[in-house]
């Protein structure tokens, strides 16, 4: 699909990565949403997931831009940096060591499922707003395509 690498388009792949990873964990998304006019965005889960699957979408939104750009987001983003930082700091409060271990994890997983992240930020960007149902409606029906 390919995207230009402007704010708002980083903001879509961001968010829509955040979402990908929490259904992959099981997480039910209320909505996806970004801001016309500040390029920002955020998603909404229907429950407060554990700690471990937090940890796990925090890392979904940088790690999205770093599948679909190339790279992460410059650290002078505060947002992502913090994304980062609160995931590490998540982390060592459960006793996990191994923060590498995780991030490649999802980074593989946002790599194996690109053509997904890339529909639904597609998506988010086309309409603002991707509601949890018509999230789950996309990857169903990404799914289908794959496998015809």
């Amino acid at each position: 699909m390919g995207f230009a690498d402007t704010e708002r388009n980083r903001a879509a792949v961001h968010e829509a990565g955040h979402a990908l990873i929490a259904a992959s964990r099981g997480l039910a998304v209320a909505v996806i949403e970004l801001h016309i006019n500040d390029g920002e965005g955020g998603m909404r889960l229907r429950e407060t997931p554990s700690e471990l699957d937090r940890i796990w979408v925090l890392y979904g939104g940088p790690f999205a831009e770093k599948v679909v750009f190339r790279k992460l987001a410059s650290v002078a983003i505060s947002p992502e940096l913090d994304e980062l930082l609160l995931a590490h700091r998540l982390c060592r409060q459960i006793g996990i060591n191994d923060t590498v271990g995780i991030r490649d994890q999802v980074e593989a997983y946002l790599r194996d499922q690109q053509v997904r992240l890339e529909l639904v930020a597609a998506r988010l960007l086309e309409t603002g707003t991707v509601e949890g149902a018509e999230l789950d409606e996309l990857l169903r029906e990404e799914l289908k395509l794959s496998l015809t």
